[in-house]
Parts: C-alpha cells; structure tokens; sequence
C-alpha cells in the first residue's frame, strides 16, 4: 500500500486529503472544546481561533483560554443529567 501512495497521482492526492482534514482538525480543536466543555466563553474564543489561528502565538492562546475557561469538571467526569421542566 505504501507504494501505491509514493508512486501514483491518485495516492499522493489521497495523502494530500488526510494531511489537509488532520491539518482543519487540528486548527479548530481550541474551539471544539471550548464547545464540548461548555465554556461560558466559547464564541470569543471561536473567533480568535478562527481569526488569528493561522499564528502559532492565537492558537496557542485560544487552546489555553479553552483549557482553562471549561466548565470545571474534569475531562473523565460524567456530567449530571439536566433537569427538564414539565410541559406544562
């Protein structure tokens, strides 16, 4: 299989497209949790990370203000059910 990557258009392309959506993940993973840690702060740092991401200093930035912004619980601890109101 790895020869059909290194030797062939098709394979490079193919290699080209993982690269680019690992390259996306990694890019939008201080807004990704900032919005599964229900961060109060998570539009803000959606932005930064969308605006100024492409630098290494806003990534970092926006990866700790998420890290650090969470919802206080810990990434292993399970979160209480909501409470629902009656429909009526």
């Amino acid at each position: 299989m790895l020869h059909w990557i290194t030797d062939s258009r098709a394979g490079f392309v193919a290699l080209l497209m993982v690269a680019f959506i690992v390259a996306i993940g990694v890019y939008v993973l201080p807004a990704l949790m900032a919005w599964s840690m229900d961060s109060p702060h998570r539009i803000p740092i959606t932005l930064l990370d969308l605006l100024l991401g492409w630098t290494v200093l806003g990534w970092v930035a926006a990866l700790i203000w998420a890290v650090m912004s969470g919802n206080g619980d810990s990434f292993d601890d399970d979160r209480p059910p909501r409470r629902q109101e009656p429909w009526m």
